[in-house]
């Protein structure tokens, strides 16, 4: 089966398209559902430094973190407008980021986004220290939302419905692979993929009832693995284009924030 049609985008148009989707009404139920889950978990993990990689621009998971270091790694070349937390630009499969140097590493549908989410993952792994953290965000298959995505066609929008969603249990085999724990999964999101008030209306005792469950049909996914302290980093194919992909950024190389007016 070839690549969707997401993946033909540059990596500055994938991330434009995902931050108007995030913008809309689906959209901004998600990214609220799952601020809320990062906000609970991030709060109940110990760490000086935590990364999102991928995600929202506008609004980063860990913009609510108490990790005294946090960064926002993104993709593409365009710097955003407002920024929660500093901003460095990067080749994601390539992360210019020291090996066993980050605590937790927060991923926001980037594995879907990816074109090589094994190479990320294998990133992921080698600069997180040893007990580190990962979190990653996801779209479930086994929901209303995955139900959605294969009736899609051409003529829907690219997000969220030409993603290839990784379940959660693919997503807890590729982690395991790299010494990477799955220790929980929490589920959010039971509302119907579509944006009709009245429809929300009419489901909504049904909605009620599944969120105080928590049953695992949710439409997002939030798995967190622990870095097992005995793992082996994995090489990168070429270390050197680590450094050679980051992009010179405001106002220091490397992290951008922009200045508050007085």
């Amino acid at each position: 089966m070839g690549k969707r049609r997401a993946f033909r985008l540059s990596p500055s148009e994938r991330q434009i398209a995902w931050d108007r989707w995030i913008s809309g009404q689906l959209g901004h139920r998600v990214q609220v559902e799952e601020r809320r889950l990062a906000r609970k978990e991030l709060r109940r993990l110990f760490g000086k430094t935590v990364v999102q990689i991928g995600g929202s621009s506008r609004f980063p998971l860990i913009a609510d973190s108490l990790a005294p270091v946090r960064f926002h790694v993104m993709t593409g070349t365009d710097m955003p407008a407002h920024t929660h937390c500093p901003t460095l630009q990067a080749e994601l499969e390539l992360l210019p980021l020291a090996s066993e140097s980050i605590d937790i590493v927060v991923l926001q549908h980037t594995l879907e986004l990816s074109e090589e989410p094994h190479q990320l993952l294998r990133e992921v792994e080698r600069i997180l220290k040893p007990g580190g953290r990962l979190l990653i965000f996801g779209f479930n298959p086994q929901s209303t939302w995955g139900v959605r995505r294969l009736l899609s066609t051409r003529l829907d929008s690219i997000v969220p419905w030409q993603f290839k969603y990784l379940s959660v249990w693919r997503a807890e085999d590729w982690c395991r692979l790299l010494g990477l724990e799955p220790e929980l999964t929490r589920y959010a999101v039971y509302s119907l993929p579509f944006a009709k008030r009245l429809l929300r209306r009419v489901f909504k005792g049904a909605e009620h009832r599944m969120a105080r469950r928590e049953w695992p049909i949710g439409a997002v996914y939030c798995l967190r693995a622990k870095k097992d302290r005995l793992s082996l980093i994995q090489p990168s194919r070429n270390p050197l284009r680590r450094f050679a992909q980051v992009q010179p950024l405001r106002p220091i190389a490397g992290v951008g924030r922009r200045q508050s007016r007085v």
